[in-house]
Protein backbone atom coordinates (compact mmCIF):
# COMPACT_ATOMS: atom_id res chain seq x y z
CA UNK A 1 0.00 0.00 0.00
CA UNK A 2 1.25 3.67 -0.96
CA UNK A 3 1.55 5.64 2.41
CA UNK A 4 0.60 9.54 2.19
CA UNK A 5 4.21 10.74 2.57
CA UNK A 6 7.76 10.22 0.95
CA UNK A 7 10.54 8.49 2.18
CA UNK A 8 14.21 9.54 0.80
CA UNK A 9 14.44 6.31 -1.20
CA UNK A 10 11.16 7.22 -2.56
CA UNK A 11 11.81 10.93 -3.38
CA UNK A 12 15.28 9.78 -5.10
CA UNK A 13 12.83 7.65 -7.37
CA UNK A 14 10.57 10.37 -7.71
CA UNK A 15 13.82 12.84 -9.32
CA UNK A 16 15.14 10.23 -11.44
CA UNK A 17 11.07 10.44 -12.90
CA UNK A 18 10.30 13.44 -12.96
CA UNK A 19 14.01 15.37 -14.74
CA UNK A 20 14.52 11.39 -16.87
CA UNK A 21 17.62 10.37 -15.02
CA UNK A 22 18.75 7.83 -16.70
CA UNK A 23 18.93 4.36 -13.97
CA UNK A 24 22.27 3.47 -15.53
CA UNK A 25 23.92 7.18 -15.42
CA UNK A 26 26.95 8.09 -12.79
CA UNK A 27 26.56 11.22 -12.98
CA UNK A 28 24.84 11.52 -9.65
CA UNK A 29 24.95 8.79 -6.88
CA UNK A 30 22.58 8.60 -3.81
CA UNK A 31 24.39 10.59 -1.87
CA UNK A 32 24.02 13.50 -4.49
CA UNK A 33 20.31 13.37 -4.35
CA UNK A 34 20.28 13.36 -0.97
CA UNK A 35 22.47 15.92 -0.90
CA UNK A 36 20.25 18.36 -3.31
CA UNK A 37 17.22 17.29 -1.00
CA UNK A 38 18.93 18.69 2.25
CA UNK A 39 20.25 21.58 0.93
CA UNK A 40 16.45 22.29 -0.54
CA UNK A 41 15.10 21.72 2.43
CA UNK A 42 17.31 24.31 4.31
CA UNK A 43 17.32 26.81 1.69
CA UNK A 44 14.01 26.26 0.20
CA UNK A 45 10.93 24.73 1.86
CA UNK A 46 12.09 25.62 5.33
CA UNK A 47 12.54 29.57 5.08
CA UNK A 48 8.57 29.02 3.00
CA UNK A 49 6.68 27.31 5.70
CA UNK A 50 8.42 29.76 8.91
CA UNK A 51 7.40 32.47 6.41
CA UNK A 52 3.21 31.43 6.93
CA UNK A 53 3.84 32.23 10.07
CA UNK A 54 1.34 28.82 11.37
CA UNK A 55 3.94 27.71 13.60
CA UNK A 56 5.32 24.50 11.93
CA UNK A 57 8.37 23.43 13.30
CA UNK A 58 7.28 24.95 16.68
CA UNK A 59 8.77 23.76 19.52
CA UNK A 60 8.49 24.69 23.36
CA UNK A 61 11.05 23.27 26.27
CA UNK A 62 11.33 24.35 29.71
CA UNK A 63 14.79 24.91 31.48
CA UNK A 64 14.50 24.64 35.17
CA UNK A 65 17.04 27.26 36.60
CA UNK A 66 20.02 26.25 38.42
CA UNK A 67 21.01 28.36 41.40
CA UNK A 68 23.57 31.28 40.64
CA UNK A 69 23.27 30.15 37.02
CA UNK A 70 23.18 33.20 34.55
CA UNK A 71 23.63 31.51 31.36
CA UNK A 72 22.64 29.21 29.16
CA UNK A 73 22.31 28.13 25.54
CA UNK A 74 19.71 28.45 22.72
CA UNK A 75 19.17 24.96 22.05
CA UNK A 76 21.48 23.91 19.11
CA UNK A 77 18.93 22.58 16.30
CA UNK A 78 17.06 26.13 16.53
CA UNK A 79 16.93 27.13 12.89
CA UNK A 80 18.90 29.77 12.54
CA UNK A 81 20.53 29.50 16.23
CA UNK A 82 17.10 32.00 17.56
CA UNK A 83 14.49 31.76 19.60
CA UNK A 84 10.75 32.80 18.94
CA UNK A 85 10.09 33.34 22.72
CA UNK A 86 11.64 33.41 25.47
CA UNK A 87 9.82 33.24 29.20
CA UNK A 88 10.34 32.76 32.41
CA UNK A 89 7.90 30.49 34.52
CA UNK A 90 7.21 30.82 37.64
CA UNK A 91 6.74 28.39 40.68
CA UNK A 92 3.16 28.38 40.44
CA UNK A 93 3.36 28.39 36.61
CA UNK A 94 2.72 32.01 36.05
CA UNK A 95 4.30 32.40 32.14
CA UNK A 96 6.06 35.77 32.41
CA UNK A 97 7.43 37.64 29.85
CA UNK A 98 11.35 39.12 29.34
CA UNK A 99 12.61 42.24 28.65
CA UNK A 100 15.60 41.63 25.98
CA UNK A 101 18.49 44.15 26.45
CA UNK A 102 20.67 45.38 23.64
CA UNK A 103 24.57 44.63 24.94
CA UNK A 104 24.64 47.94 24.92
CA UNK A 105 22.74 49.50 27.13
CA UNK A 106 24.25 46.99 29.94
CA UNK A 107 25.72 50.16 31.84
CA UNK A 108 22.44 51.36 31.89
CA UNK A 109 21.11 48.00 34.14
CA UNK A 110 23.00 48.84 36.92
CA UNK A 111 23.76 46.30 39.69
CA UNK A 112 20.70 47.74 42.03
CA UNK A 113 18.41 46.67 39.21
CA UNK A 114 20.25 43.15 38.26
CA UNK A 115 19.57 41.97 41.94
CA UNK A 116 16.31 41.36 41.35
CA UNK A 117 15.75 37.78 42.42
CA UNK A 118 13.24 37.01 39.20
CA UNK A 119 14.99 37.03 35.61
CA UNK A 120 13.08 39.53 33.63
CA UNK A 121 16.21 40.43 31.49
CA UNK A 122 18.74 39.02 29.57
CA UNK A 123 20.79 40.24 26.35
CA UNK A 124 22.07 37.74 24.18
CA UNK A 125 26.31 37.45 23.61
CA UNK A 126 26.87 34.67 20.67
CA UNK A 127 24.56 31.70 21.35
CA UNK A 128 23.96 32.29 25.03
CA UNK A 129 21.08 33.41 26.94
CA UNK A 130 22.92 35.92 29.89
CA UNK A 131 20.37 36.37 32.62
CA UNK A 132 20.15 39.76 34.59
CA UNK A 133 19.22 38.34 37.97
CA UNK A 134 22.29 37.27 40.61
CA UNK A 135 19.75 35.12 42.43
CA UNK A 136 21.09 32.51 44.36
CA UNK A 137 18.51 30.11 45.17
CA UNK A 138 17.33 27.86 42.37
CA UNK A 139 13.65 28.93 41.10
CA UNK A 140 11.17 28.53 37.77
CA UNK A 141 12.48 27.91 34.64
CA UNK A 142 13.23 29.29 31.38
CA UNK A 143 10.75 28.26 28.04
CA UNK A 144 12.38 28.39 25.28
CA UNK A 145 10.34 28.72 22.24
CA UNK A 146 12.02 27.79 18.68
CA UNK A 147 11.84 26.40 15.21
CA UNK A 148 13.25 23.34 15.02
CA UNK A 149 15.44 22.42 12.04
CA UNK A 150 14.54 19.03 10.44
CA UNK A 151 17.11 16.29 10.27
CA UNK A 152 19.06 15.55 7.43
CA UNK A 153 17.55 13.35 5.11
CA UNK A 154 18.96 9.41 5.11
CA UNK A 155 18.34 6.17 3.23
CA UNK A 156 15.66 4.31 4.83
CA UNK A 157 18.72 1.43 5.56
CA UNK A 158 19.89 3.51 7.94
CA UNK A 159 16.68 3.58 10.70
CA UNK A 160 14.85 1.25 12.41
CA UNK A 161 10.95 0.34 11.80
CA UNK A 162 9.25 0.08 15.02
CA UNK A 163 7.56 -3.42 14.71
CA UNK A 164 6.82 -3.71 18.63
CA UNK A 165 7.22 -2.11 21.89
CA UNK A 166 7.65 -3.73 25.34
CA UNK A 167 6.75 -1.02 27.86
CA UNK A 168 7.81 -3.18 31.12
CA UNK A 169 10.98 -4.33 29.72
CA UNK A 170 11.90 -0.96 26.96
CA UNK A 171 12.63 -3.19 24.77
CA UNK A 172 11.72 -2.13 21.20
CA UNK A 173 11.61 -3.88 18.18
CA UNK A 174 13.13 -2.84 14.90
CA UNK A 175 12.91 -4.15 11.15
CA UNK A 176 16.62 -4.24 11.11
CA UNK A 177 19.81 -3.14 13.09
CA UNK A 178 21.67 -0.66 11.25
CA UNK A 179 25.42 -0.70 10.82
CA UNK A 180 26.17 2.37 12.44
CA UNK A 181 24.03 1.59 15.53
CA UNK A 182 25.64 1.23 19.28
CA UNK A 183 25.00 1.79 22.18
CA UNK A 184 27.36 4.63 22.61
CA UNK A 185 25.53 7.03 20.38
CA UNK A 186 22.19 9.05 20.54
CA UNK A 187 19.03 8.84 18.77
CA UNK A 188 15.87 10.76 17.93
CA UNK A 189 12.55 8.97 16.88
CA UNK A 190 10.81 10.32 14.46
CA UNK A 191 6.73 10.00 13.98
CA UNK A 192 5.75 8.27 10.78
CA UNK A 193 2.45 10.26 10.37
CA UNK A 194 2.72 13.97 9.18
CA UNK A 195 4.71 15.88 10.14
CA UNK A 196 6.73 13.56 11.09
CA UNK A 197 8.21 15.22 14.47
CA UNK A 198 10.74 14.32 16.64
CA UNK A 199 8.87 12.21 19.53
CA UNK A 200 12.27 12.32 21.64
CA UNK A 201 15.41 13.97 20.27
CA UNK A 202 18.80 12.99 21.67
CA UNK A 203 17.53 9.46 23.36
CA UNK A 204 20.36 7.30 24.98
CA UNK A 205 19.73 3.18 24.86
CA UNK A 206 20.71 0.76 27.31
CA UNK A 207 21.26 -2.34 25.33
CA UNK A 208 21.27 -3.50 21.79
CA UNK A 209 20.51 -7.22 20.61
CA UNK A 210 21.50 -8.21 16.76
CA UNK A 211 19.94 -11.02 17.07
CA UNK A 212 15.95 -10.23 18.25
CA UNK A 213 16.38 -6.67 16.52
CA UNK A 214 15.70 -4.82 19.29
CA UNK A 215 16.86 -1.63 21.65
CA UNK A 216 16.61 -1.00 24.85
CA UNK A 217 15.90 2.47 26.64
CA UNK A 218 15.24 3.45 30.04
CA UNK A 219 11.95 4.99 29.38
CA UNK A 220 9.89 4.50 26.24
CA UNK A 221 9.17 7.61 24.53
CA UNK A 222 5.77 8.88 25.21
CA UNK A 223 3.51 8.34 21.85
CA UNK A 224 5.70 5.79 20.45
CA UNK A 225 3.90 3.57 18.17
CA UNK A 226 4.15 0.93 15.31
CA UNK A 227 6.27 2.29 12.50
CA UNK A 228 7.70 4.76 14.04
CA UNK A 229 11.74 5.24 12.59
CA UNK A 230 14.23 4.94 15.13
CA UNK A 231 17.30 6.76 13.88
CA UNK A 232 20.62 8.64 14.89
CA UNK A 233 20.18 11.95 16.45
CA UNK A 234 19.56 14.77 13.70
CA UNK A 235 18.53 12.05 10.76
CA UNK A 236 15.55 11.07 9.39
CA UNK A 237 14.43 9.07 6.50
CA UNK A 238 11.12 11.16 5.97
CA UNK A 239 11.08 15.32 5.38
CA UNK A 240 10.47 16.29 8.71
CA UNK A 241 7.59 18.74 6.85
CA UNK A 242 3.62 18.17 6.26
CA UNK A 243 3.02 15.11 3.82
CA UNK A 244 1.75 17.54 1.42
CA UNK A 245 4.79 19.13 0.74
CA UNK A 246 6.74 16.35 0.23
CA UNK A 247 6.36 16.12 -4.00
CA UNK A 248 7.31 20.06 -4.17
CA UNK A 249 10.93 19.24 -2.43
CA UNK A 250 11.52 16.28 -4.78
CA UNK A 251 10.51 18.71 -8.12
CA UNK A 252 12.67 21.58 -6.63
CA UNK A 253 16.06 18.83 -6.25
CA UNK A 254 15.10 17.61 -9.57
CA UNK A 255 15.37 20.85 -10.59
CA UNK A 256 19.08 20.80 -9.35
CA UNK A 257 20.29 18.02 -10.90
CA UNK A 258 19.21 19.51 -14.37
CA UNK A 259 20.71 22.84 -13.63
CA UNK A 260 23.96 20.69 -12.66
CA UNK A 261 24.17 19.13 -15.82
CA UNK A 262 23.58 22.69 -17.46
CA UNK A 263 20.55 22.03 -19.24
CA UNK A 264 18.65 25.76 -19.25
CA UNK A 265 16.04 25.04 -21.05
CA UNK A 266 15.49 22.12 -18.83
CA UNK A 267 15.73 24.62 -15.69
CA UNK A 268 13.41 26.94 -17.04
CA UNK A 269 10.50 24.20 -17.89
CA UNK A 270 11.03 22.82 -14.26
CA UNK A 271 11.11 26.20 -12.28
CA UNK A 272 7.93 27.25 -13.94
CA UNK A 273 6.50 23.75 -12.60
CA UNK A 274 7.88 24.44 -8.88
CA UNK A 275 6.78 27.81 -8.81
CA UNK A 276 3.45 26.67 -9.63
CA UNK A 277 3.49 23.87 -7.60
CA UNK A 278 5.09 25.19 -4.36
CA UNK A 279 2.22 27.72 -4.83
CA UNK A 280 -0.37 25.10 -4.57
CA UNK A 281 1.28 24.02 -1.68
CA UNK A 282 1.38 27.01 0.70
CA UNK A 283 -2.37 27.51 -0.05
CA UNK A 284 -2.68 24.30 1.52
CA UNK A 285 -0.48 24.67 4.59
CA UNK A 286 -1.88 28.34 5.13
CA UNK A 287 -4.50 29.22 7.98
CA UNK A 288 -4.25 26.15 9.93
CA UNK A 289 -7.99 26.70 11.67
CA UNK A 290 -9.81 28.61 8.75
CA UNK A 291 -12.79 29.74 10.76
CA UNK A 292 -11.04 30.58 13.69
CA UNK A 293 -9.96 34.62 13.57
CA UNK A 294 -6.92 34.64 15.39
CA UNK A 295 -6.84 37.72 17.73
CA UNK A 296 -4.76 40.76 17.56
CA UNK A 297 -3.35 41.75 21.34
CA UNK A 298 -0.73 44.48 20.19
CA UNK A 299 0.74 44.15 23.17
CA UNK A 300 4.27 44.83 21.74
CA UNK A 301 3.43 48.44 19.54
CA UNK A 302 4.59 51.72 19.54
CA UNK A 303 2.21 53.10 21.81
CA UNK A 304 2.32 50.03 24.10
CA UNK A 305 5.88 50.11 24.32
CA UNK A 306 6.18 53.54 25.75
CA UNK A 307 3.15 53.67 28.55
CA UNK A 308 4.71 50.08 29.66
CA UNK A 309 8.59 51.78 29.32
CA UNK A 310 8.99 52.09 32.57
CA UNK A 311 7.61 49.44 34.17
CA UNK A 312 10.41 47.23 32.00
CA UNK A 313 13.08 49.66 32.81
CA UNK A 314 13.10 48.29 36.61
CA UNK A 315 11.40 44.93 36.64
CA UNK A 316 14.57 43.45 35.65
Amino acid sequence: MKLPYFTTDELIKAIKRNVTVPVSQKTFQDEDFIAFLNEEMSLGLVPQIMKMKEDYLLTIVNIPIEASKTQYEIPARAVGNKLKELAYIDNNGNICEMTKVDIGDLPFWNNERRNNSTPYAYFIANNVINLMSTFNVASGSLQFTYYMRPNQLVLLKEVGIVQSIDTITGQVFLDKIPTDFNVNKQYDVVQQISPHKCLTIDLTITGLNTVNKSVTVATVPNGLKIGDHLTLAQQSAIPQIPSDMHPILGHRAGRRCVSAQGDTEAVQVTTGMVNEFQENSMNIISDRVEDSPKKIVGNRNLIRTGISRKRYRFRG
